[in-house]
């Protein structure tokens, strides 16, 4: 879906890749971007750079005051819960009630960071968790536990302030002073000016969200350069929830923004006033936050949120590979014999996230997958993973997350932000995307036959190490300060963990007469799944995915009906692209066309198959197509500015580069295509110079290959996980 690196003329392309289950939200998502500069329409008029936004006063957080702000009138949400008492119930529990130094994970994260590079630096901070202490410059100074800011989390007079929403990034919202006029259940239009004030259009936007769940690192936030961080905003752009169908030709989805997920409709037993026929919209803001809800006592919230997570991504035994390399697809009754050595591939599938599972501070989430093999009589045969629950570093345990390591290309685990120097791996799975991960198994000889596989993903909030930083904390005399202070939370509850999917397959003689659980899903999306992942592998290993996918087109078309075929032959162009056979890809997407007419993915399937043997110019027609098609989904932006920019035309690369500027102001490919078409027109020295700066301040830093090598060098486990698709060995258990 994205590419590594772009220059005009040089391109290469690779494919790219709060949990949510989710319910549609009622219209399409609205991002309301806005840049530095007008960007109505950047071709008329003079030339000019589109640049991110800078020169904040709160930098670096991106956050503007209009007005004159107190920190204790936005702590205070007493006056909003008298009449909202449905919404502030659930607010009570949610994340966002604990957002601040009142919670212990963030409170060891923020006071080592404020400890280890310095106060107006922890502003980057404050501009999405404390702003109550920002907008009083409290962030600048100690913390007292006394202070009631510093237990505020995001109240309601945040959200319901926020005047304008920008989609940069680090709090880039703007918040207006302006009194909440109080309404009289007699007077309607003092009712009418309350709502007014309180549901300003912005909260009926994605960009509300995306200007703090969208993060990025750099100088100013004490990084040697400048980095991606928190981001669940760019996954689903990209993605079918957001309207983006370019990228695959996938079965029928709904699309939901962020409140469609997070923010469903519930029922307002309290006599909530904002009720609309008898409903309001949740204000839980439920995602995967099992943690918090066991650490604050609350059975309900834990039960609904580990609801939440079931079910979201799903997993398979998806293939048996014998030694002498047949297949059997799907796993169920491979024949394996004694002694022989076999390699069993689980795929797993985002199935409803409408970002990346799991999503949010990657690097510190924690979910796994555990496999056994048990024999005919139940006995554990091998097993993977089974150790990481207790450890939280088992090295046989395949783990969804995202690492980052410093300059010593030593992984730092503990949300050390400003130590990060290249994200080394991320396998962390997009919105409905693919996964595929192998395991190793010698059948032992003399082991009751048939086998059982048992596979299963398993999740809690944080790793072990982020789990025993707050415990320390919250055990220090400082973090029993802030538990009597405020809310009495212990950073030393054990976590729940949350069983995500589970999935079974008998191998071996006498398999055929078992049956396994069976999978949610028809027998073409088992095969498609694993084809679909596999397409994510290694070059030298793609190809692996040809006899799922052509598996799958049969199953496909025993069903009879249109669509399954169209995805599954779009996949399969999908593949023949990557691997530079783009006559093979263009028949495929011949074939998809009668069956899923007039749809965005097959112009962007064409358009990427044509550049990745770098036909530009007849790239670009389709890419045109996909890109209008997608408004919002800067991938695709990004791969039309690049065949604009090498098929030399320079006007239609800078407009297709500002136009994804408008929902990624900071993409290092697009500001470069910026500035290469900016010198190509001749734009006046000024823009070219502030284009450059601009892309200079994102680029990818040279170091990163550097600082990779060596953790695949002397970081166990490393250089394995950084091939997308791997081999685990299974521990031996008899």
């Amino acid at each position: 879906m994205r590419r590594q690196s772009a220059l005009f003329g040089t391109v290469l392309l690779s494919s790219v890749a709060l949990v949510a289950s989710c319910a549609p939200s009622g219209g399409p998502p609205e991002l309301s971007p806005k840049t530095a500069t007008p960007a109505a329409d950047p071709l008329r008029g003079r030339i000019f750079a589109t640049l991110p936004q800078s020169k904040l006063d709160l930098a670096p957080a991106e956050i503007v005051l209009k007005g004159k702000h107190h920190g204790k009138d936005l702590a205070d949400g007493s006056a909003c819960e008298g009449c909202h008492a449905d919404v502030a119930a659930g607010f009570r529990g949610s994340a966002h009630a604990f957002a601040s130094f009142n919670n212990p994970m963030y409170r060891a994260a923020v006071d080592r960071f404020r400890a280890d590079v310095d106060h107006d630096k922890s502003r980057f901070c404050g501009g999405c968790h404390d702003i109550s202490l920002l907008v009083d410059g409290a962030m600048d100074k100690a913390i007292e536990p006394s202070d009631a800011r510093a237990h505020a989390g995001i109240g309601c007079r945040t959200c319901h302030g926020i005047e304008e929403a920008r989609i940069d990034g680090n709090g880039s919202y703007t918040l207006s002073a302006e009194p909440f006029p109080a309404p009289k259940p007699s007077d309607p239009r003092s009712i009418a000016a309350h709502k007014a004030r309180a549901a300003t259009p912005a909260l009926r936007t994605a960009a509300i969200c995306a200007s703090c769940h969208r993060a990025f690192l750099n100088e100013g936030t004490g990084n040697a350069h400048h980095l991606i961080g928190q981001d669940d905003v760019t996954p689903w752009q990209q993605s079918v929830f957001a309207g983006s169908r370019v990228h695959a030709l996938d079965e029928e989805v709904a699309e939901q923004d962020c409140r469609g997920c997070h923010m469903p409709r519930v029922r307002a037993e309290r006599g909530d006033p904002a009720a609309k026929e008898g409903k309001i919209a949740s204000h839980a803001f439920l995602g995967g936050h099992t943690w918090l809800a066991a650490i604050r006592k609350d059975p309900d919230v834990l039960a609904k949120t580990r609801v939440f997570l079931e079910g979201s991504v799903s997993i398979d035994i998806a293939a048996v590979i014998g030694a002498d390399g047949h297949r059997t697809l799907p796993a169920d009754g491979a024949n394996v014999a004694a002694g022989e050595r076999v390699v069993l591939a689980v795929a797993l599938r985002n199935e409803r996230v409408g970002h990346r599972f799991p999503g949010g501070t990657m690097d510190a989430a924690d979910a796994w997958v555990e496999v056994e093999v048990r024999d005919t009589n139940g006995a554990l045969v091998a097993e993977a993973g089974l150790e990481h629950e207790a450890t939280g570093d088992d090295p046989t345990a395949h783990r969804l997350r995202a690492l980052q390591v410093g300059d010593d290309g030593k992984p730092r685990l503990e949300r050390q932000t400003e130590q990060f120097r290249a994200p080394v791996f991320n396998h962390t799975i997009p919105p409905r995307g693919a996964q595929v991960v192998e395991y190793g198994l010698e059948a032992p000889a003399g082991v009751a036959f048939p086998l059982r596989v048992i596979a299963r993903l398993r999740h809690r909030t944080r790793s072990l190490p982020v789990f025993h930083a707050a415990c320390e904390a919250s055990k220090s005399e400082r973090g029993k300060a802030f538990r009597a202070a405020g809310f009495d939370l212990d950073g030393c509850t054990p976590e729940p963990v949350t069983k995500v999917a589970e999935a079974d397959a008998w191998i071996g003689p006498g398999s055929a007469g078992r049956k396994p659980k069976k999978p949610g899903k028809p027998r073409w999306r088992r095969l498609y799944d694993h084809g679909l992942g596999m397409i994510g592998a290694l070059q030298e290993r793609r190809d692996e995915a040809g006899p799922s996918l052509l598996a799958a087109l049969a199953e496909a078309e025993a069903t009879g009906e249109a669509r399954p075929k169209a995805v599954v032959m779009a996949a399969l162009a999908l593949l023949a692209s990557r691997q530079g056979r783009v006559d093979e890809a263009m028949g495929w997407l011949d074939k998809v066309t009668p069956l899923a007419p007039d749809h965005p993915a097959i112009p962007y399937l064409r358009g990427e198959a044509l550049a990745q043997v770098w036909r530009f110019e007849k790239a670009t027609p389709p890419l045109a197509e996909a890109a209008a098609r997608a408004p919002g989904d800067d991938a695709a932006w990004v791969m039309l500015a690049i065949a604009r920019g090498s098929a030399a035309d320079a006007r239609g690369a800078l407009d297709a580069a500002r136009r994804g500027l408008l929902v990624q102001p900071r993409d290092h490919d697009l500001l470069r295509v910026q500035a290469l078409s900016l010198a190509a027109l001749a734009a006046p020295e000024a823009e070219v110079t502030a284009a450059w700066a601009a892309w200079q301040k994102v680029r990818p830093a040279d170091g990163i290959p550097r600082v990779k090598a060596k953790c695949s060098r002397e970081v166990p486990g490393c250089a394995l996980e950084r091939s997308p698709v791997h081999v685990h060995p299974l521990r031996m258990r008899r």
